[in-house]
């Protein structure tokens, strides 16, 4: 490899480590000057949307790392992705079972889920994606958070008690 590209390799990891906190940061510039002409308010970041700015953040830095500027591009996509789909509403690690709910709570809540027609899959007390996506579009339907968990408001709206 020479300079150039190590320079370049460096400088796009550089500006990739910085851009990715700063926009996970909670802090918001707004102003009170009410004859500013182009007053924007703005609210803190969801953690959902700091998981994903983290995501790419890092997913740029690894993708620069191994294939350069293109890896970078790739890496944020695919790290933006992750950070997304890997949280929660807000912006919690989720977990292969739904908020350490046991196999017979899932099953039951499965179980519920299919008799109102949401489609959880086979009712075998395993946390996968039919049971998330059907949790999810319950919760939707519902008017609840969409965190695709089986917290206590979505289990008392199922008519599902924990076990």
């Amino acid at each position: 490899m020479n300079f150039k590209h190590a320079l370049h390799g460096a400088a796009v990891v550089s500006l990739a480590l910085m851009l990715s906190p700063s926009y996970a940061g909670d802090t918001t510039k707004t102003t009170n000057d009410p004859s500013a002409t182009n007053t924007q308010e703005s609210k803190p970041m969801t953690g959902k949307q700091k998981a994903t700015a983290i995501g790419a953040g890092t997913g740029a830095v690894a993708g620069a790392v191994v294939g350069g500027p293109v890896g970078a591009v790739v890496g944020a996509g695919v790290g933006a992705y992750v950070g997304h789909e890997g949280t929660d509403a807000n912006g919690k690690t989720s977990s292969t079972t739904s908020a350490s709910a046991s196999d017979s709570t899932v099953r039951d809540a499965q179980a519920a889920l299919n008799s109102q027609g949401y489609s959880a899959g086979m009712v075998d007390g395993r946390w996968g994606p039919s049971t998330q996506n059907a949790v999810r579009r319950f919760q939707s339907d519902r008017g609840l958070e969409q965190s695709g968990t089986l917290d206590n408001a979505t289990l008392s709206a199922l008519g599902v008690t924990k076990s």
